[in-house]
């Protein structure tokens, strides 16, 4: 069974590298790209293009709002859902005027400055002064680069609120969230797992929005638990 992995906003390919050799040792992996598309439904679109048939789904964050538009268009195609550091609602219009100022800054010329600016509720408030993180962080978001994250951020704030979409998965599926997330408050991580029949919800301690590298063992973890679960009962 392939898995397919969608990269949160300003991450490339290497957020997932905790989990990447999990993954591959129950089959392929892929990790989506959406870079090109300026809205999550065509994200998505271009996903299924590139898949198998059937796929395990793992997003988070940006590629969680993705993950629940791919179960919209091709419900019957994913075998198993992981929504991580996610949640099922449309921006809020104080998060859209966010985002706007935001895009600004980056059109602006101050990419890095929204870069480092970012980090602070990127991850939890006890690893602000984490050097490493905010290393690893900086070269992620240079990798998707500005072009990148202004087409991310216009096709996050037009994305449509999916959560009557929750009760109709049949999937398995599981939902992971940071318990210090400041960026996606683990509440809306409890909305989606309530909502989802038959979900599995883990909660990830000391660890904010930025997880797969702040815990990234326990993260991996709750994953491939999931994930061998799923692939030993299929």
């Amino acid at each position: 069974m392939q898995t397919i992995l969608v990269p949160p906003l300003l991450c490339p390919a290497l957020v997932y590298e905790p989990i990447v050799d999990l993954a591959w040792a129950l089959g392929s992996v892929a990790v989506a790209d959406t870079r090109h598309d300026d809205t999550v439904t065509c994200m998505a679109a271009r996903l299924l293009r590139d898949a198998p048939e059937e796929f395990a789904l793992l997003g988070t964050s940006m590629g969680g709002y993705v993950a629940l538009e791919v179960i919209r268009q091709a419900p019957r195609r994913v075998r198993a859902l992981a929504l991580v550091s996610t949640s099922a609602r449309a921006d809020t219009p104080e998060q859209v005027a966010s985002r706007d100022r935001q895009s600004r800054l980056v059109e602006a010329g101050e990419f890095d400055s929204l870069v480092d600016a970012a980090f602070r509720g990127l991850v939890a408030e006890q690893h602000e002064k984490d050097l490493a993180l905010l290393d690893i962080w900086r070269a992620m978001a240079r990798t998707v680069g500005a072009a990148g994250f202004l087409g991310q951020q216009r096709a996050v704030v037009g994305r449509a609120d999916a959560r009557e979409l929750l009760s109709t998965i049949t999937c398995p599926t599981v939902v992971i969230h940071g318990a210090d997330d400041r960026l996606v408050p683990i509440e809306m991580g409890a909305e989606c797992a309530a909502a989802i029949p038959g979900a599995e919800y883990v909660v990830i301690e000391d660890a904010g929005h930025f997880l797969f590298r702040e815990q990234p063992k326990a993260t991996a973890s709750a994953v491939a638990d999931f994930l061998g679960r799923v692939d030993t009962s299929h």
